[in-house]
């Protein structure tokens, strides 16, 4: 996949081959691949292809409320989930208002995130973009970018980050109709489920082998990657004791 991402975390000025990274999103789309490997796709297509330090996703409950479905990192995990726990945040602002919300100087948004922007300062972003995720005209979910440095995105990283969001609806919800709606709760509900099975085996990993969770995450992910599989096959196989987490690095 061709890259736009500059060390640091600088997304980079050049303008990019639109097509050729439209390309490389549809085609990891395709195929209907499980919600937990959708969702960990278009978190790595906002540090890839967006050049972000970090990306999260916040999906809207039936009843109201968000929840954290998707992170790069423990630290963004951290931050996504202290936005639905204050009702404070781009990416609360984002699906509130169904529409992009650009911040590229964290810093100067205390007054209007006064809870939320100290704790971003510190676990050390400063700049975001959150971009809706849109179902039927209404924001379902968001997802956001954090960058470590001070950012303005360009405007075709912008719509870029628009389209990985609205594929990545297409690919959670694909049906028409009335139903859609029902299926994209659906959708959430297992995306919860995958995102709860995958930490577990994360820490299984981790714990087995003596390792950091970041390391025992890739050594996950490489394994999906190399034998074919989705992600909720092999953190199942992990949980329930069919796969070792010896067998994860066995040969590597």
């Amino acid at each position: 996949m061709s890259r736009h991402r500059r060390s640091g975390g600088d997304p980079g000025t050049l303008a990019p081959d639109l097509t050729g990274a439209l390309a490389a999103i549809t085609t990891r789309l395709v195929g209907t691949p499980d919600n937990a490997t959708v969702l960990r796709l278009i978190t790595e297509m906002g540090t890839e292809l967006l050049g972000a330090t970090s990306t999260g996703v916040l999906l809207a409950r039936a009843g109201g409320g968000l929840d954290v479905v998707a992170a790069s990192d423990e630290r963004v995990q951290f931050l996504e989930s202290l936005q639905t726990e204050i009702d404070q945040g781009p990416c609360v602002d984002c699906i509130a208002l169904a529409t992009l919300v650009t911040s590229p100087d964290l810093a100067a948004k205390r007054e209007k995130w006064p809870n939320f922007v100290p704790a971003a300062l510190a676990a050390g972003y400063r700049s975001a973009v959150a971009v809706p995720m849109k179902l039927d005209g209404r924001a379902v979910g968001g997802f956001n970018l954090f960058y470590g440095v001070e950012v303005t995105l360009e405007q075709w990283q912008l719509e870029l980050a628009q389209v990985v969001s609205d594929l990545a609806v297409l690919a959670l919800v694909q049906e028409r109709g009335d139903r859609r709606a029902d299926r994209f709760l659906e959708a959430r509900v297992t995306a919860l489920n995958d995102r709860a099975q995958y930490g577990q085996a994360v820490g299984l990993v981790a714990g087995t082998l003596d390792l950091d969770p970041s390391t025992a995450s890739a050594a996950i992910l490489d394994y999906v990657a190399d034998h074919g599989s989705t992600l909720r096959e092999v953190t199942g196989a992990i949980t329930d004791g069919s796969l070792r987490p010896a067998d994860l690095v066995e040969g590597r």
